[in-house]
């Protein structure tokens, strides 16, 4: 469930029947948490088409966004499914592993937020009818790549949900499948 009033939300409605179905399908959440920053080498300039860089072994990434620098420690920590915050700690030291790699440093923080991100066991979505209780439908695991995987994940799901012939491969709609991972 994502993050935010929608996320929370839709948790106080399905939480029973989602944690339950977490359990079958063996989902895991896992914290991520991010700074909205804008360096001072980027002042009067234009960030919107700096590129997305990343730390080494992926300990930190930053990404322009709305004229500043979102800067994430990259974090995956496992945890039970709740309302998300950023812990200063955790957003602390992923700032400090991005200063260590830049000739800026941060010196004010615009915003701060975290989310929960769902994986399946192999790390792949999870998309279709749940094969206990077939009126559950899973799009669920995107990790975080919910930005990039939804406009072709909204399609596979339109095609499932109206009972249509998908448009991509039989193959890739088993390998979505909740069944894998039940």
């Amino acid at each position: 469930i994502g993050g935010g009033i929608a996320g929370l939300s839709a948790a106080a409605e399905l939480s029973a029947l989602v944690l339950e179905g977490e359990a079958a399908v063996a989902h895991h959440a896992a914290g991520r948490s991010a700074a909205l920053c804008k360096p001072r080498y980027g002042l009067g300039q234009d960030m919107s088409r700096w590129p997305m860089i990343f730390g080494a072994g992926e300990t930190w990434y930053a990404k322009p966004d709305a004229g500043a620098l979102i800067v994430s420690p990259a974090e995956e920590h496992p945890m039970a499914p709740h309302d998300a915050w950023a812990d200063d700690m955790v957003l602390a030291e992923g700032l400090a592993r991005y200063e260590e790699m830049v000739s800026e440093p941060v010196t004010r923080l615009i915003a701060n937020w975290a989310g929960l991100r769902t994986f399946a066991p192999d790390r792949v979505l999870v998309i279709g009818r749940d094969a206990v209780e077939p009126a559950f439908f899973w799009l669920a695991g995107q990790g975080g790549y919910g930005f990039q995987t939804s406009p072709a994940a909204s399609v596979l799901v339109a095609d499932l949900l109206g009972e249509r012939r998908p448009v991509v491969s039989d193959a890739l709609v088993a390998a979505l499948s909740p069944a894998r991972v039940a």
